[in-house]
């Protein structure tokens, strides 16, 4: 009897492999052969999976994007809006290892999609319902929404993105505590309700 091949588990674990080589050696590093190696297969299995660095990074991409839903889908429910909002931003930036290299794997994918329609396609579409997400957290956490609540929310993503993007080139300039007390000292200055 054959063997029952999970793909999905199988692109997962070469998801991670993409992770490991781009934490360590950037997207000039990504290739099928140094995936191949960081997840313990031939260049062939990832090749049957993904048919170029692109396709890798979109998988990648998508992957951390759904573990990230995940992280804020287990957040709790029952606090007040500023402490779920600040929670959900927290999310997005990278305050552990893991968000480390989550952060690493989404600064190099948006410079890849600098040049590539179909990656920019992919992010525009993921930052959309990051939009979103925030608008509706931002808008609950005033007790009436200000009429400039959109820009606000694009103040908040630029904020973070920013400090992502440090803090991923330089950490040791931007540490977890102060990137905590940056979001805290933004979220006071937009008048944001406890």
């Amino acid at each position: 009897m054959p063997r029952v091949v999970d793909h999905e588990q199988r692109r997962a674990e070469l998801s991670l492999a993409v992770w490991q080589v781009v934490g360590e050696r950037g997207l000039d590093g990504l290739t099928l052969r140094a995936v191949a190696e960081a997840g313990g297969c031939t260049t062939g299995r990832v090749a049957h999976y993904f048919a170029d660095k692109e396709a890798l990074l979109a998988h990648a991409r998508d992957i951390m994007h759904r573990r990230m839903t995940e992280r804020i889908e287990a957040l709790p429910v029952g606090v007040g809006p500023r402490e779920r909002l600040r929670a959900v931003l927290l999310e997005g930036l990278p305050l552990d290892a893991e968000r480390l290299l989550l952060t690493t794997v989404w600064a190099y994918f948006l410079i890849a999609a600098h040049s590539s329609a179909v990656l920019r396609a992919e992010h525009d579409r993921r930052h959309a319902s990051w939009i979103e997400r925030l608008t509706g957290l931002l808008r609950a956490a005033y007790p009436r929404p200000p009429a400039d609540l959109d820009l606000r929310v694009r103040g908040l993503v630029a904020l973070l993105d920013g400090l992502a993007v440090y803090a991923v080139t330089t950490p040791h300039t931007y540490p977890p505590e102060l990137l905590v007390r940056t979001l805290d000292n933004h979220l006071d200055l937009l008048g944001v309700m406890p």
